[in-house]
């Protein structure tokens, strides 16, 4: 698998959201990104997937590899990046980078351990390293805790990343449920991705198209929850739900601009007739269709087949504002469908709440309801 020059890291992400997801759903997934997009693989056989995306489906977008170091160790000063990998005998970082681009990639992500938030020294130890290299086809891989966001740290961590003279994907890992952490998180990043120059947003939900409207470099989203975030070393990856019984696939609702579980948009819309999907994938299938475990690739491909859509149309205007302007639009009208959905279900109570996030991307002159304790400033 020959590699195709692309003028640096920088030229391989600008301007493009990537799916971010596994090797076997890669094929399909190279049908429906369109050479405007790109793939970045995780896990088994990685090489062998772009190989087949690049030989059976003629996709000539770009293609990263993404060795999650950051699922297994945390960073250190003296250690912050994985070296081992799958081999018996440790590698350098130059041999661990030249690795994927042998391998066809188009640009080599560091192997960076997990950022523990505060710990500075690994932060620059990390730069330092890739920095370094010398090269211009390394992305500097920096799977950072949620915490770096938080009031009292994210201007050291702008800061420190803006001396950076190396292009940039940020990982985000942690929990981030209580709203006030949601807030400053979503606050934060818009920060990061803004002042911070050559920075991308990967393994990340729809936020990454948020940050894309902010000035970020370009994004990855995660085909799946578990890619949707980095799992810190030693938290189990949660699946499932809070009803245990529920095994149904995360579904993006292209209505509500928000992933709802599929046994739960079933139970909501009981005997009601739930809305048509039509993106290219679904041909009119029902959102509340995707419920047993056979479903889980439908969904993973609907909701790549949904956002490209949102991608191509939030990137097709040459100004910053008139990226911005589409996002707004698109968040607000999303929130209006969440009324409309509690309509049609008849509720008594709403079931279709927006997320705290989605106000927040719908812009700051939208306030939060009155519900949360939390208010946008």
């Amino acid at each position: 698998m020959g590699k195709r020059p692309r003028g640096g890291a920088v030229a391989v992400l600008a301007d493009r959201v990537f799916a971010h997801a596994r090797p076997s759903d890669a094929s399909d997934l190279a049908a429906l990104m369109g050479t405007e997009g790109g793939l970045v693989l995780t896990g088994a056989n990685p090489v062998r997937a772009a190989r087949r995306c690049r030989e059976e489906q003629a996709f000539d977008g770009p293609i990263l590899f993404d060795v999650a170091a950051a699922e297994g160790k945390v960073a250190t000063r003296e250690r912050p990046f994985d070296e081992s990998g799958d081999q018996l005998v440790e590698l350098t970082l130059e041999e661990r980078v030249q690795g994927q681009i042998d391998a066809g990639a188009d640009a080599a992500l560091t192997p960076t351990r997990y950022l523990r938030a505060g710990d500075f020294g690994a932060v620059e130890a990390a730069i330092e390293g890739a920095v370094g290299l010398g090269r211009d086809d390394v992305i500097l891989s920096l799977p950072m805790d949620v915490g770096w966001l938080a009031t009292g740290l994210i201007d050291k961590t702008i800061g420190v990343l803006a001396q950076a003279s190396i292009p940039k994907a940020v990982m985000l890992g942690g929990r981030r449920n209580p709203p006030q952490r949601v807030m400053d998180g979503a606050f934060g990043l818009r920060r990061l991705v803004a002042e911070v120059p050559d920075v991308a947003l990967f393994r990340t939900d729809l936020a990454g198209l948020d940050a894309l409207a902010q000035g970020c470099l370009a994004a990855s989203i995660g085909t799946s929850g578990a890619l949707r975030h980095v799992v810190p070393p030693g938290e189990a990856v949660a699946y499932g739900s809070a009803n245990g019984d529920d095994r149904s696939p995360s579904v993006l609702v292209p209505d509500l601009l928000s992933y709802v579980r599929g046994g739960v948009l079933a139970d909501r819309f009981g005997d009601r007739p739930a809305p048509p999907c039509r993106c290219v994938r679904c041909g009119g299938r029902s959102v509340a269709g995707f419920l047993r475990q056979e479903d889980w690739k439908d969904a993973r491909l609907h909701g790549v087949a949904v956002w490209t859509e949102w991608a191509r149309n939030l990137l097709y205007p040459d100004s910053l504002e008139g990226r911005r302007r589409y996002w707004r639009r698109l968040c607000r009208d999303a929130i209006a469908a969440h009324a409309r959905y509690n309509t049609s279900v008849r509720a008594r109570e709403p079931v279709f709440v927006p997320p705290d996030s989605l106000w927040i991307w719908a812009g700051e002159d939208t306030p939060l309801p009155a519900r949360r304790n939390s208010r946008v400033p």
